[in-house]
């Protein structure tokens, strides 16, 4: 164990959402001496069990690399928090003594946009259930979508979803034509309109999303609704990274639809394309290093 009162500065990076908190640790030459995970870290649904997840992750961190638990004080920490980018709530999370050498709280796809770029600018979208971006250039950041569906998140999968049941409505009403897409999303209503109104009273992202693959697939089949949407969406995107795009820098796509719209972006986008050299807690770290603000 290291022992002594001068102890050097390390580096940690944290991602903590919903349902874990993890935690790296490192030192100034950027060697890995731990890793650990704990429960979850989302400031806007708790601060209190945040600080008590990050605590346990640090704690397992230390003892992993064989530390004393004073060398708490030694850490220069970047953490990514889902839920950060609401002020109530980071001010909240931020208003207790923290322990560490310094702490500086990111959102949670501002340090994945960093670690996808290896620490240098670049922009990062992520197309899942939900969607967000994020440009990171000379310390300084843009953001688009991620407030929350179904306020925004157009162009996500929650919102093929929603564009795809519309639809049903509209050909239920004469107002469609009948397609492999509408009768796809009746069949899974028992063709029945009360029972769709019933269920859209307390659906959330997650259900609507699981009707996105009815999208894709009826737009790779030729469902001229199906492509109506995708088309649609492609135009969102794009107008997405245009806002984000300022300066243009190499691009990252991630989430559970990113394969399915890369090919489908504008050129001047998919000529930017990069894949991703790193994952959020590397981009953490490179914050830490960096003690860019944000």
């Amino acid at each position: 164990m290291t022992t002594g009162t001068q102890l050097p500065t390390l580096y940690m990076g944290i991602d903590g959402g919903g349902t874990a908190c993890r935690v790296r640790l490192a030192d100034a030459q950027g060697r890995v001496l731990a890793e650990a995970r704990s429960g979850s870290a989302n400031v806007f649904q708790s601060a209190d069990i945040s600080w008590q997840s990050i605590n346990e992750a640090t704690e397992l961190a230390l003892q992993q690399a064989d530390l004393p638990a004073q060398a708490r004080q030694s850490l220069v920490v970047a953490a990514g928090l889902a839920g950060s980018e609401f002020d109530s709530a980071s001010e909240r999370f931020l208003a207790r003594e923290h322990g560490f050498a310094r702490f500086d709280l990111y959102n949670d796809g501002q340090i994945a946009c960093v670690g996808a770029h290896g620490g240098d600018d670049g922009t990062l979208l992520i197309v899942g259930t939900g969607i967000i971006g994020f440009n990171f250039c000379a310390g300084e950041w843009r953001r688009v979508s991620g407030w929350g569906f179904p306020l925004d998140d157009a162009a996500s999968g929650a919102w093929l979803g929603l564009q795809a049941v519309r639809k049903a409505l509209a050909q239920r009403d004469g107002l469609a034509d009948s397609t492999a897409l509408t009768q796809a999303v009746w069949s899974h209503f028992d063709d029945s309109a009360s029972g769709l109104i019933g269920w859209a009273q307390s659906a959330r992202s997650v259900d609507y999303g699981l009707f996105a693959p009815l999208v894709t697939q009826g737009y790779v089949q030729g469902d001229v609704h199906a492509q109506a949407i995708v088309a649609e969406q492609i135009n969102v995107l794009n107008a997405q990274l245009d806002a984000l795009q300022q300066p243009m820098l190499p691009l990252v796509v991630q989430g559970g639809l990113a394969d399915f719209v890369c090919p489908l972006l504008a050129d001047r986008h998919r000529q930017l394309l990069r894949n991703p050299q790193g994952d959020a807690l590397d981009g953490a770290l490179s914050l830490a290093r960096q003690g860019s603000t944000h």
